[in-house]
């Protein structure tokens, strides 16, 4: 019997949709495309049938509901405007509620999902880093009960036999000599958990205690300043990401960038009052992860290969460390701006010195040659500076990126031997051979069914572009899904620099 085709989508970003009592949808919200969601299930069902009721396992590859960027149901009291916007709660009891507004801000998410469920096929559901809470029971049992409302609704289905078709994983999805498929975001030093498997937190409160701890400094940006901009475009939380936001405002929208500096500083605030609470030993979340990573080490076949798995994950970037880091930084570029005024304040006063020596036995308008010359000099370091700054800044912006979660499908692929490594995360549509022992595998990134900020990127595509993965056998094909084609066409994509690839 064939195996069943894999649809893979990522990154959603559901926030809490419309609000009733306004009409409006809330500040926050990154997805708008409920009713192309549902079309595109629809498609998917139909096309399945045209071809024979081939068998279909439509996988959302995390991210699919976005828990930080979600207003809390009434403003917190805190000791400034910041606190009350956004609370510290990060309890399975709070992740129930947060996932029960969201689902009702998006009805059409459960009936997409119940239209799948009712013809046959199944849907897995893995976590991201914007939805880690999708491992608690708690919160699967709401979208369980909301979808299979949808699902009793529609006549002639077995509501309690579809609804079994809906399936969590905490982690991955795996297919031995097939596919990898998780998330990514443990990749990416800047997004990863350091002990992502907490479905045991629920019965421990003192793990629940140190969860605020275990937080990825991209989180953490999100919630705590990426959240108090409101509706300026979403991004995704990363240093090269920022700094491309930063250059398009400063060129476009300086206004803004300027209230975004003002924001700053109660930012600042907050993380000195995380980094002042002291640090919290990781004692309880750590056996919590402990215990899930063995137990899943032998449920899903893969043993100590697993444990190697989990041993890639990128942790160098949380609080503290990124606080010192920033600190060391902060201090290098002082010393660097103090280093080059100095400088340039010498050479000015040395050239103020020099024209001083121009006396008054020479021709008439010495005083016109010195203002000219003054302002010559002024200028010629005023530039100077200008353009050194501007290059540094520049320089930064435009730096290649590292490629940490392509170097991970590296790894993966031949830890596991499978034939394609999907993630999501990132947000840009990737897709490239990895080179696996005894053959050749694949990487795909998915991308993103929310707007992506592409303004200095040249390629054709569409500000939104609903991509998605399908695995057909072994045969992976990165597609997009157009609306008003009602169609799948292939995601456009350029070679890129070899030397980029991660072997």
């Amino acid at each position: 019997m064939a195996p069943a085709d894999l649809i893979v989508i990522s990154d959603l970003h559901l926030g809490l949709g419309k609000n009733p009592a306004t009409g409006r949808f809330r500040r926050l919200e990154a997805f708008f495309y409920d009713a192309d969601l549902l079309t595109f299930c629809r498609w998917l069902c139909d096309t399945a049938r045209a071809d024979g009721d081939r068998a279909v396992r439509l996988i959302f590859n995390g991210d699919t509901f976005d828990f930080l960027r979600s207003e809390p149901e009434r403003p917190t009291a805190g000791p400034g405007p910041f606190d009350r916007f956004f609370h510290d709660d990060d309890s399975p009891d709070q992740a129930v509620r947060t996932i029960e507004r969201i689902l009702a801000g998006h009805p059409r998410f459960c009936e997409a999902q119940a239209t799948v469920l009712a013809a046959g096929h199944e849907i897995v559901m893995l976590p991201g880093n914007h939805d880690i809470e999708l491992q608690y029971p708690g919160v699967q049992e709401v979208l369980r009960r909301h979808v299979g409302e949808r699902l009793a609704a529609m006549p002639g289905v077995d509501a309690s036999a579809a609804i079994e078709r809906l399936c969590f994983k905490p982690w991955f999805h795996y297919e031995p000599g097939r596919v990898w498929i998780e998330h990514g975001c443990q990749y990416d030093p800047e997004n990863a958990f350091r002990f992502p498997l907490r479905a045991g937190v629920v019965d421990r409160p003192d793990a629940i205690a140190e969860l605020p701890r275990d937080m990825p400094l991209g989180n953490f940006f999100q919630r705590y300043l990426y959240n108090y901009f409101g509706s300026v475009t979403f991004i995704v939380p990363s240093t090269r990401a920022n700094m491309r936001y930063m250059k398009f405002l400063l060129f476009n929208q300086p206004r803004v960038l300027t209230r975004v500096m003002f924001s700053h500083l109660p930012f600042v605030v907050k993380v000195l009052r995380r980094l002042a609470g002291g640090a919290v030993p990781y004692h309880n979340l750590a056996d919590v992860h402990a215990k899930a990573l063995a137990a899943l080490a032998t449920s899903s076949g893969l043993g100590e290969r697993l444990l190697r798995i989990d041993a890639l994950k990128d942790v160098r970037t949380d609080l503290t460390r990124a606080a010192q880091t920033l600190i060391r930084q902060t201090w290098k570029v002082a010393a660097a701006v103090l280093l080059f005024a100095t400088g340039a304040v010498g050479i000015w006063l040395f050239g103020l010195v020099m024209l001083g020596q121009i006396g008054p036995e020479l021709p008439i308008g010495t005083a016109l040659l010195r203002t000219l010359a003054l302002l010559t000099l002024t200028l010629l370091i005023s530039g100077t500076t200008i353009g050194v700054v501007g290059w540094l800044l520049l320089r930064l912006i435009n730096a290649p990126s590292a490629m940490p979660l392509g170097r991970a499908a590296q790894e993966l692929a031949n830890e596991v031997g499978v034939k394609v490594v999907s993630f999501g995360h990132t947000h840009d549509e990737v897709s490239y051979p990895l080179q696996l022992k005894g053959g050749r595998a694949w990487y795909h990134n998915t991308g993103t069914w929310i707007a992506v900020f592409t303004h200095d990127l040249l390629l054709p595509r569409e500000r939104v572009q609903f991509t998605f993965l399908r695995v057909r056998g072994d045969d992976a094909e990165l597609l997009w899904w157009s609306p008003s084609r009602r169609d799948a066409l292939p995601v456009i994509l350029i070679d890129e620099d070899v030397s980029a690839l991660p072997y």
